[in-house]
């Protein structure tokens, strides 16, 4: 029982590499990137600009005036000077900060960086004064957290504007190098799930002739769980192959058909974790029609929740550091932040209620069908339950665990370093972690729940009362209206398959004599067939002449 999540952690404007659109309301944007030698590949990383737009040019030059710069995020402390009139720290050289001897006045509009700091990597400024990339590219030698920053001033009282495409190319392709690690830990997981199938499907058609509803519902989910693993890794991989930007329709549509599979695997989780909670084929051959359609009603609500959660997630990002450098963003992007955190909310909650609520039904019926399990002493069938409630304790454990851990790792560093090293697994921990975990609960409830030789006739066993104390209690339980008056194909190939019925009842009627009635009478039988002289039945019609012999 997890929140498994299909988002992907970056913008959806991907190309080339991984590409994004800054402008004057959103000025600044930071990512992981991999050296060549930590995460190989056919081109050296780097960092280019292509300037798309301007409004305003300077009016002393007639040229635009873009102001950028490029760092690795731990050396964020070199950028800008504190402003002991303003009480702030000022990033941007302007006139003001020239006559206070903040900076020099070859660096007016430029942002301000530090020359007495040792720097962990390269940081390079520029101003762009035409469209296009204007020759400036920042080669990355060191895996790190890298931002751009860009700004233009305001000429004539009027606000400026600008439009900038960021390439971080990294050595692999188009993929954000926070995804990456997804492209073979997807890859092997549906090479699991496949073997997996293979395996449990085997097993189905050694008992074809003996399954039950539950165990064919598992065995279809199965197959539509590896089905749909194998297009999230396609998708990983069309992603980091992509050329294009914007993104091509096509990818587009791709990722909200995997958002859509992704939200029916929860779903559909929930309703089979449900209905087995129910007893739904062991304990019970069926579910009356009102229980279904509740829980088939609640299942799709969820469904609901999951899709607008998961396009919520893809279509914002929280993963921006907090500190802004760019005076013109700041006041942008806190109103953007907030604006995401408010609508990550809105879908958030509703789950969030959603996933409680259905914890709580699944574990109340989950115990009102082991007590009745117990009162009936159905050990094996106990067994089963019982399994399932400590396979689905573990897996919150589990998930507990990893959430403190990552939780201890982030908050035992500062802010800068936990940043530094929290993109590296960001995506690993919050997406396949669970998703691996998921498929170690979900192959647990199908081995539980296994087709066997068995397993058709202890669901249709019940415990057979030891005392006429326990037969009155077993009477009383049993309501076979509860099971509803559906007659499903499954009834009759139960009857034409009925397991105790003799294999071949001809030869069986051919060795056997015929049953002889108990009201004929033997030993007329034997008169019958041994006497062939005649008989007369009244002995006095003879009086008379043994009479006259005597006589004689």
């Amino acid at each position: 029982m997890l929140l498994p999540k299909l988002v992907f952690s970056t913008l959806a404007t991907l190309g080339l590499a991984q590409k994004v659109l800054i402008h004057g309301n959103s000025a600044d944007y930071c990512t992981g990137m991999y050296s060549k030698v930590d995460w190989g590949g056919p081109v050296e990383p780097f960092i280019k600009v292509e300037l798309d737009y301007y409004a305003q040019a300077n009016p002393d030059t007639g040229n635009a005036t873009v102001a950028i710069v490029i760092f690795e995020y731990s050396d964020i402390d070199a950028l800008g000077e504190y402003d002991p009139e303003s009480g702030k720290i000022g990033y941007r050289c302007t006139s003001q900060m020239i006559d206070e001897g903040l900076c020099q006045s070859q660096d007016l509009y430029q942002f301000i960086v530090s020359d007495n700091y040792t720097f962990n990597a390269p940081v390079k400024k520029t101003i762009l004064t035409e469209l296009g990339t204007n020759d400036f590219s920042y080669h990355v030698t060191k895996t790190g957290y890298y931002c751009v920053a860009a700004y233009t001033p305001n000429f004539d009282d009027k606000k400026n504007e600008f439009k900038m495409i960021v390439n971080f190319h990294n050595a692999f392709g188009s993929l954000p190098a926070s995804d990456i690690p997804m492209l073979p830990l997807y890859g092997l997981l549906s090479i699991v799930y496949a073997v997996c199938l293979g395996v449990y499907l085997f097993q189905v058609y050694l008992h074809r002739s003996e399954l039950l509803i539950l165990q064919k519902y598992l065995a279809g989910f199965f197959a539509f769980l590896t089905i749909e693993n194998i297009l999230t890794w396609s998708l990983y991989e069309a992603r980091n192959n992509n050329i294009k930007f914007p993104m091509p329709a096509g990818i587009q549509f791709y990722i909200v058909f995997i958002s859509m599979l992704n939200s029916f695997k929860v779903a559909f989780s929930f309703f089979l974790i449900l209905i087995i909670a129910l007893g739904y084929g062991v304990v019970y051959p069926k579910l009356s029609a009102k229980t279904m359609d509740k829980c088939k009603l609640v299942c799709a609500i969820q469904f609901m929740a999951m899709l607008a959660y998961t396009g919520v997630s893809y279509y914002t990002t929280t993963s921006q550091p907090t500190a802004s450098i760019s005076d013109a963003s700041a006041t942008a992007n806190d109103g953007s932040i907030n604006e995401d955190s408010w609508l990550m909310m809105l879908v958030t909650i509703p789950n969030i209620l959603m996933f409680i609520v259905l914890y709580y039904v699944v574990l109340f019926n989950m115990r009102q069908t082991i007590k009745k399990l117990q009162e009936n002493n159905q050990v094996v069938k106990l067994g089963m339950y019982r399994k399932l409630i400590n396979l689905i304790g573990a897996s919150v454990l589990v998930l507990f665990i990893g959430t403190v851990l990552s939780s201890v790792l982030i908050l035992g560093d500062t802010v800068t370093a936990s940043i530094e090293s929290f993109w590296k697994f960001n995506t690993v921990v919050t997406y396949f972690w669970p998703s691996a975990v998921y498929f170690v609960i979900f192959l647990g409830v199908a081995i539980i729940w296994r087709p066997s030789d068995t397993s058709y006739l202890l669901a249709a066993s019940t415990q057979i009362p030891q005392n006429e104390q326990m037969s009155d209690q077993f009477e009383q339980n049993v309501d076979l209206e509860q099971y509803g008056n559906e007659f499903e194909f499954d009834d009759l190939r139960s009857m034409d398959d009925n397991p105790f019925q003799d294999p071949d009842p001809k030869s069986t009627s051919e060795e056997t004599e015929p049953p002889i009635n108990p009201f004929d009478d033997p030993v007329g039988k034997a008169v019958e067939i041994g006497n062939n002289d005649d008989f007369v039945l009244d002995d006095e019609d003879d009086a008379p002449n043994t009479n006259e012999h005597i006589k004689k």
